[in-house]
């Protein structure tokens, strides 16, 4: 009867070891999201002739971002940097985009989404004025 015990007693502790086990590197694979190397950066400085408070910028980038989100390419879009010092009066704003690569900005810049969130921001860009724009490739 003891050995029957022990038996069941040692059965039990190697099921709930094995579930237990199994569990955790399930969590630990659901976790792991793929990340996209971005290999293209943009960069835009921006003259704003009419002083748009950079929240509201920011906030239309946010549904620019959230509209690429939707599109599937998480680790792509846009940050605002708002420019600082005396000496820079040309320019207010730098807006760095990120890509994983040529091919997929031209798909994220196609897509509807993507279209209709940056016009949704008509009116912000309208008092703003792109003085130039470059491309840059990640060298490997």
């Amino acid at each position: 009867m003891k050995t029957k015990i022990s038996l069941i007693g040692v059965l039990s502790m190697f099921l709930i070891f094995f579930f237990c086990s199994s569990c955790t590197q399930k969590g630990k694979e659901s976790g792991k999201v793929a990340k996209i190397e971005n290999t293209l950066k943009s960069v835009s400085f921006l003259y704003d002739s009419v002083k748009v408070e950079p929240a509201s910028v920011l906030s239309m980038l946010d549904g620019i971002n959230n509209a690429i989100d939707s599109i599937g390419y998480p680790d792509a879009g846009y940050k605002l940097w708002l420019v600082e010092g005396d000496s820079v009066t040309k320019f207010r704003f730098l807006l760095e985009g990120y890509w994983p690569n040529q091919a997929l900005y031209d798909t994220i810049h196609k897509n509807i989404l993507y279209r209709n969130a940056f016009n949704r921001g008509n009116k912000i860009w309208s008092g703003i004025n792109n003085i130039s724009y470059h491309r840059f490739s990640l060298v490997k």
